[in-house]
């Protein structure tokens, strides 16, 4: 028998074995599908298994089709980096550099193809393990404002790489972080002030020579006003590179839920960026990052003039005017199916943000085309 890991399975998509515990007993048919992180997770812990006689994994798994939804996409993403974390946690080298930088390049891709779809997910995303989300959405928001600083794609591509691998060093206690309801320990503060520089170590352990890369996730707490480190640095002797990977690594850890506490609405995280510009935040960063996002990124729950409830699916020329597509009606029963508007109509005005019904069941790749 062999032993299934977690980088074998995919969100969405079928199991491809007939899998086993390790007495031989059937657990899963091949075909079964599979709906989130957390029941891949549960499978892992208790033991997965596939006959030896099987195809293995890695080369029974299809790469995702050219014109695939970036939905489909992203989720790949996350088994990859889940992979590549589990390589570097078992101390493996290799090809890992080149690895995490094919990542990079592909994430890059598929910003280009759909951004307003791949922010949609990011601010839908409530299932994935804190540990892999966070990364994955720090890295496009990276490469989203990089780009508009119009920052040259080689550059770019080493500002993403450390956003993909900036908390390598402290995946174990953000778990375990996750489970715990009382405050950090004095060690564990003193573990999370030291990672930049343990996460620098890992690095150059598994043959990153990018120096832009490595001083970028060296230096990616350091604060505009000088209170961050471990460098203490401030003001223009932040690196662009340091600042851009800040503001995003700030954002998504406001938006991204963890099992102590639900999500800030982007509304708030978006203020809340906006108030510290020209302190802990580069001003002209966090003006360009809200004008990035719009005023309603894709992905958030809106209330219409008519007393609608929908998600914002594309960023419009107005950022206070995007399309949405309506979920639920004035009355609060949901619609059988997502109805497109358009909010520079009178009817179907924004009046405000709101907390996501989890009830509804949303349909994300009909509602943005796919």
């Amino acid at each position: 028998m062999n032993r299934l890991s977690a980088s074998d399975i995919r969100v969405g998509e079928p199991i491809l074995w007939d899998c086993y515990d390790a007495a031989g007993t059937l657990l899963l048919r091949k075909g079964i599908l599979v709906t989130s992180e957390r029941q891949i997770e549960g499978l892992i812990a208790r033991g997965l298994f596939i006959s030896q006689k099987a195809v293995a994994p890695e080369l029974a798994i299809p790469r995702p089709a050219e014109k695939t939804s970036p939905f489909h996409t992203v989720e790949e993403f996350k088994r990859r980096l889940r992979g590549i974390f589990e390589s570097i946690s078992n101390a493996q080298s290799g090809d890992l550099p080149e690895r995490i930088l094919k990542l990079a390049r592909d994430l890059q891709a598929v910003c280009d193809s759909d951004t307003d779809a791949v922010l949609g997910m990011m601010h839908l995303d409530t299932e994935s393990r804190y540990t892999i989300m966070h990364p994955l959405y720090v890295a496009i928001l990276v490469e989203l404002i990089a780009r508009v600083k119009k920052v040259p794609e080689d550059q770019r591509l080493s500002i993403v790489a450390a956003a993909l691998t900036a908390n390598i060093s402290i995946i174990e206690l953000q778990e375990q972080l996750q489970k715990q309801e009382g405050p950090l320990t004095d060690e564990q503060k003193a573990e999370m002030r030291s990672h930049p520089v343990s996460a620098v170590d890992q690095l150059l352990a598994i043959g990153v020579q990018d120096d832009l890369w490595i001083a970028t996730v060296l230096h990616h707490h350091e604060k505009i006003d000088g209170s961050g480190y471990p460098g203490a640095q401030r003001g223009d002797d932040i690196p662009l590179a340091v600042r851009i990977l800040s503001l995003a690594d700030t954002y998504s850890a406001m938006v991204t839920p963890r099992v102590y506490r639900t999500a800030i609405l982007a509304r708030d995280a978006l203020r809340d960026i906006f108030l510290k510009r020209g302190g802990e935040m580069d001003a002209e960063l966090a003006q360009l990052f809200i004008k990035v996002l719009g005023v309603f990124p894709p992905g958030t729950f809106v209330k219409l003039q008519n007393g609608e409830v929908g998600i914002v699916t594309r960023r419009g020329e107005n950022s206070m005017k995007p399309i949405v597509h309506a979920v639920i009606g004035p009355r609060g029963a949901p619609f059988p199916s997502s109805l497109k508007r358009d909010s520079t109509q009178a009817d179907y005005a924004i009046v405000e943000m709101v907390v996501r019904d989890r009830a509804v069941k949303l349909d994300v790749h009909r509602m943005w085309g796919y």
